[in-house]
Order: structure tokens, then C-alpha cells, then sequence
């Protein structure tokens, strides 16, 4: 009996550890950028927003926890009448009872006082960094950008790996997907209002010009691709080696 509750106990101890497929995100600058936002009259460019601290992190969304700002909303007057805003906001959802993860992000690019076509641009970039440890399947849900000619692209890579998806034009809805195991992966965007014709209206249904780009990860197995075995191989071995010493003592019995 001690011998099937210690068996017991070992599966259950194991099959929990065997979980073990996770996803980190943290909202980071691109490399060599003080700050995620730029704004430009003419000659004139000036940067603005700070990525902030939410509690667990620099640029952490919490799971299930809500909508976070991760750019706070920052703005620079252009030329005494106009003003050039940027902010982003993101949620983390992970489905209880799964291992999958949603990832919703809200970027903003857009003028205030804008009604003429003029030298103004707006840019809002930075980069998702994902820590994976698992296989997943993965999907970018890219909406179309609300300014008839704003544009917002991205790129999906590998660290030290391949580009995964991209969209280099950025003027439409895009969806991408495929699946990827354990390493760092990063999705950067660059949501830029005024280069295009189109871009300087304020007006319509969404005047503050907020555009979504969200992924979402679905879990399909743990990683077993290392030198390490897996928790579950190492929970049979463990009940062959238990099995095996119990049979040797009732010999010797």
C-alpha cells in the first residue's frame, strides 16, 4: 500500500512539473531608441512617451488583469495650432484551463487640429519580446490602420532565427499564422500617421486614429526537443526504478 501511495505521489508530483509551456511578453524600445514616439513638423522632429512600469515589469501586461497603458498618452505642439499624440495600451488574456495566450495591443498616431495637408508626421514603434518555452500555434490579427492613410507595419522574427511574417505596406487588415517552438521571438510595429495622403483629418469615427494588432498563441505540446528529458518520461522511468527495487525486497523476503 506505502508503495502504490508513493507512486502515486511521484505521477502526481511529475504530471504537475510537466506543464511547464510558458509565454513571458514584455513591450520593449527597438534598439537604439530613447523613447517609442517621434513627431515632426517640417525640419522639426520631436520624441515623446516613456514604455512604464506596470507592477511585474517594464512594458508587462497582467494576465487576465485588464487593459494597462503602456505608453502613456504624451503630446508636442507642432506649430502653435497643432498637436502630434501617441499612447499604447495592451491586455493579456490567458483562457483559464488552457495553456493558450492572447496578447491585445492599442496603438495610437494621430493629430489634433489637423484639417490641411501639410509637412506633419506622427510615429509610434516598439516591439513585443516573447519569451516561449513550449510549441505553439501563433496568429497576428493586424485590423486596418482607422486613417484612410495612416499606415501601421510589423514584422514577426526568430531571435537569431527567421522572419516569421510581415507586412511592409501596412495600409490594410493582415493575418498571418504558422507555429513556432521554445525561443525569444519579437513582433515589432511602426504605426506612423502624416506621411500619406489621407493622414491629417480628425474626424470620423475614431478620431484619436487607434489601430489593434494582436497575437494569440494555442498550445500544442511541451518542448522535448533538449537534452533534458521530459517530466513525464521522467516519471515512468522513476516507477520502472521504484517497480524494480520493490520486486528485489520481496525477494530477499
Amino acid at each position: 500500500m506505502r508503495v502504490i501511495l508513493l507512486c502515486m505521489a511521484v505521477l502526481g508530483g511529475l504530471a504537475q512539473s510537466a506543464s511547464a509551456a510558458t509565454i513571458s511578453a514584455v513591450l520593449k524600445l527597438n534598439t537604439g531608441a530613447s523613447n517609442p514616439g517621434e513627431a515632426a513638423y517640417g525640419p522639426s522632429v520631436q520624441n515623446f512617451g516613456t514604455i512604464v512600469d506596470v507592477g511585474s515589469g517594464v512594458g508587462v501586461p497582467p494576465s487576465n488583469g485588464g487593459v494597462v497603458v503602456l505608453i502613456p498618452e504624451a503630446f508636442v505642439p507642432l506649430d502653435g495650432t497643432k498637436t502630434a499624440h501617441v499612447k499604447a495600451d495592451a491586455r493579456r488574456a490567458d483562457p483559464i484551463g488552457t495553456q493558450n495566450v492572447g496578447i491585445y495591443l492599442t496603438t495610437y498616431a494621430y493629430f489634433t487640429a489637423v484639417t490641411t495637408t501639410g509637412e506633419y508626421r506622427v510615429t509610434n514603434r516598439a516591439h513585443w519580446e516573447f519569451q516561449v518555452n513550449g510549441n505553439y500555434d501563433w496568429k497576428i490579427s493586424a485590423q486596418e490602420p482607422q486613417f484612410s492613410g495612416a499606415r501601421r507595419t510589423f514584422s514577426f522574427e526568430k531571435v537569431g532565427g527567421p522572419v516569421l511574417a510581415s507586412d511592409s505596406v501596412g495600409d490594410a487588415a493582415k493575418s498571418e499564422g504558422g507555429s513556432l517552438g521554445s525561443g525569444t521571438y519579437r513582433l515589432f510595429y511602426t504605426h506612423t500617421n502624416g506621411d500619406h495622403p489621407g493622414s491629417l483629418a480628425n474626424a470620423g469615427p475614431n478620431p484619436n486614429g487607434s489601430t489593434n494588432l494582436d497575437i494569440f498563441f494555442t498550445f500544442q505540446s511541451e518542448d522535448s526537443s533538449g537534452v533534458v528529458p521530459e517530466p513525464t518520461s521522467l516519471a515512468v522511468f522513476g516507477l520502472l526504478g521504484i517497480g524494480s527495487a520493490v520486486a528485489k525486497w520481496r525477494r530477499k523476503k
